[in-house]
């Protein structure tokens, strides 16, 4: 029967680098996502509404008007 011998450098080579490098994609094209779908991407947000409402003071009574009062 034959010998095989089988020789590894102890620091794993470019297989272990590579998948360093594939991590650090992922999270550079998840990140890319992220920016596009929360922030609006190059844009930035500039499609924002801004509503403003009006409300009457809270001493006021109501909404309503007091009834006028007719004329004789």
């Amino acid at each position: 029967m034959a010998d095989v011998q089988v020789n590894q450098s102890p620091g794993g080579g470019s297989a272990g680098s590579s998948g360093w490098i594939w991590a650090i994609v992922v999270l550079v094209v998840v990140a890319l996502i992220a920016w596009f779908v929360f922030a609006g991407g190059p844009g930035g947000g500039g499609d924002e509404t801004r509503i403003e409402v009006e409300t009457p003071a809270a001493g006021s009574g109501g909404g309503n008007p007091p009834p006028a009062n007719p004329q004789p």
